[in-house]
C-alpha cells in the first residue's frame, strides 16, 4: 500500500513528434489575415477591427510568429522548473535487509526487516538551491524582454530598408526618364550636325546607366519586402496587397531629454537585469558551496525480525569533513561570482558606449541631413529659375534637363542623408530601450 500510492500521483510520458512537413506546409500559409493573428492583435493592442500595419503592430506579429519568442518562453519554462526541483524535498529511501542464518534454526533462522532513510540536508543548502533557481528564472524573463525589444528592432530596421527603397526607386525612375529625355535631345542635334557622334555615345551611355540604376533600385525594392518579411516570420506572399503605415519612419520625432533615459538605461534595460539576475544565482551558488561544506545526515529508523526477537532500530551516518570541506567548489563559485560581477559592469559598460555611439551618430547624421536639405533646396530653386527661363524662351531644352538632373542628385542625396539619420535614430532606441513616439504633425 505504501508503494502504491505514491506511484499514482506519478506523471505519464506522452510523445509529441514533430512532423517536418506539417510544420513546412503550416510555415508556407502563414498570413497576416490568421484569425488567430488578429485575435492576439486585438487582444494586446485592446481594440478590434483591420490593424494598423504599423511599427508596434508588426513588432507584434513577430512576437506572434516568429520562432525567437517562443524559444525564450521555452527556456523561462525550463528555469521555472528548475524552481520546482530546487524546492522538493528529498524522498526517503525505503530498504529491506534479510539475512538466513544455517546454524541455527530454533526458534527461527532468519533476520528480516525494513529501513527508511531520510537525508536531512545541511543548513542553508535548500534555500541556497532555491536562491539560484529563482535568480535563474529572473535572468529567463529578461531574456523574453530582451528579445520583444530585438524583433522591434530588427521590424524597425527592416521597415527603414522598405521605405527607402521605395523612395530610391522612385527617385530611380524619374532619373531615367529625365535621361532619356536628354538623350533623346542630344540624338535630335546630332542628326541636325550640332554635335559630334561621342557627345551622343556619352549622353547614351548615361541614359544605360540610368537604366541599370532603376534596375537595381527595383532590385532592392524587392529585396527589402523579403526582409520585412522575414523580420515578420512570415513568407513573403503575406505582404501582398498589404498596406503599411510608415508614417513612423516617414516622420520621425526628435527625442527629449536623453539624461533620465540614459539613467534608465543603465539600470533597467533587460541585458543589465539579466546579467545582475546571473550575478545573483552565482552569489547563491556560493551560499550553497559553503553550506554544503557541512556534512548532510541520513537518519534511518527501521525494524527487524531477528531469529524470533522484534528489534527496532535508529541508523544514522553521515559524512566525516576529514580530508576536505568542499575547498574546491567554494572556491570555484567564488571565482564564478567575480566572474559574473565583471560581466554585469561589462554589461553597463556596453550599454552606455551603445547609448553614447548612437548619440553621436544621430547629432552628426542631423548635421548631415540638414546640409542635404540646404543643397536640396538650393536645387530645387535653380530648377525653378530654370523653368521660368525655359519658359521665356530664355535657355534650351539641354539647360532645363541638366538642372533636373542635379535637383535629381540632390534629393538623392537628401534621401541618403534621412537614411542615415533614421537609421540612427533607431540604433538610439534600441539603446536606450525606448521608443520614440510618432508626432502628429510631418517634418
Amino acid at each position: 500500500m505504501l508503494l502504491v500510492v505514491p506511484l499514482a500521483g506519478c506523471a505519464t510520458y506522452r510523445a509529441r513528434p514533430i512532423n517536418p512537413e506539417t510544420s513546412a506546409r503550416a510555415l508556407v500559409a502563414r498570413s497576416l489575415s490568421d484569425p488567430r493573428l488578429l485575435r492576439f492583435l486585438a487582444i494586446e493592442e485592446h481594440r478590434a477591427g483591420t490593424p494598423r500595419w504599423n511599427l508596434e503592430t508588426l513588432t507584434l506579429v513577430a512576437t506572434y510568429e516568429r520562432p525567437d519568442m517562443p524559444l525564450a518562453t521555452a527556456r523561462l519554462g525550463e528555469a521555472r522548473a528548475r524552481e520546482i526541483t530546487a524546492a522538493v524535498l528529498p524522498n526517503p529511501t525505503l530498504s529491506f535487509r534479510s539475512t538466513y542464518n544455517t546454524t541455527t534454526t530454533v526458534p527461527s533462522p532468519w533476520k528480516v526487516g525494513p529501513i527508511v532513510s531520510f537525508l536531512i540536508r545541511a543548513f542553508g543548502v535548500r534555500p541556497a538551491l532555491i536562491a539560484r533557481a529563482q535568480a535563474q528564472a529572473q535572468a529567463a524573463r529578461e531574456a523574453i524582454a530582451a528579445t520583444a525589444w530585438q524583433l522591434r528592432g530588427r521590424v524597425r530596421g527592416a521597415l527603414l530598408a522598405l521605405w527607402s527603397t521605395q523612395r530610391a526607386a522612385g527617385l530611380s525612375t524619374r532619373a531615367l526618364v529625365v535621361a532619356s529625355q536628354y538623350q533623346g535631345a542630344v540624338a535630335q542635334r546630332y542628326r541636325a550636325g550640332m554635335v559630334s557622334a561621342a557627345t551622343l555615345t556619352t549622353v547614351t551611355l548615361g541614359e544605360e546607366q540610368a537604366q541599370l540604376a532603376a534596375a537595381a533600385s527595383e532590385r532592392k525594392l524587392r529585396l527589402a519586402r523579403t526582409g520585412l518579411a522575414m523580420a515578420l516570420g512570415l513568407p513573403v506572399a503575406a505582404l501582398h496587397d498589404v498596406r503599411l503605415d510608415l508614417a513612423g519612419i516617414s516622420h520621425p520625432q526628435r527625442p527629449g531629454k536623453l539624461g533620465p533615459l540614459i539613467q534608465a538605461a543603465l539600470i533597467k534595460r533587460p541585458d543589465v537585469l539579466a546579467a545582475l539576475a546571473r550575478y545573483g544565482a552565482s552569489e547563491a551558488n556560493l551560499r550553497l558551496a559553503i553550506a554544503r561544506q557541512y556534512p548532510s545526515i541520513d537518519i534511518g529508523p527501521g525494524y527487524h525480525y531477528d531469529q524470533g526477537d522484534n528489534k527496532f532500530i535508529l541508523a544514522v551516518s553521515l559524512p566525516l569533513p576529514i580530508l576536505n570541506q568542499n575547498q574546491g567548489p567554494i572556491a570555484q563559485a567564488r571565482a564564478a561570482r567575480r566572474v559574473a560581477a565583471a560581466e554585469f559592469r561589462s554589461t553597463q559598460s556596453q550599454v552606455l558606449g551603445e547609448i553614447e555611439r548612437a548619440q553621436t551618430d544621430w547629432t552628426a547624421s542631423e548635421a548631415e541631413l540638414a546640409s542635404a536639405r540646404r543643397v536640396r533646396a538650393s536645387a530645387a530653386n535653380a530648377l525653378s529659375r530654370r523653368r521660368i527661363e525655359f519658359a521665356a524662351g530664355q535657355i534650351g531644352q539641354l539647360r532645363l534637363l541638366g538642372a533636373e538632373e542635379v535637383s535629381l542628385e540632390a534629393e538623392q542625396g537628401s534621401l541618403a542623408a534621412s537614411v542615415h539619420e533614421r537609421a540612427a535614430l533607431g540604433e538610439l532606441e534600441a539603446a536606450l530601450y525606448h521608443p520614440l513616439p510618432v508626432p502628429t504633425e510631418t517634418r
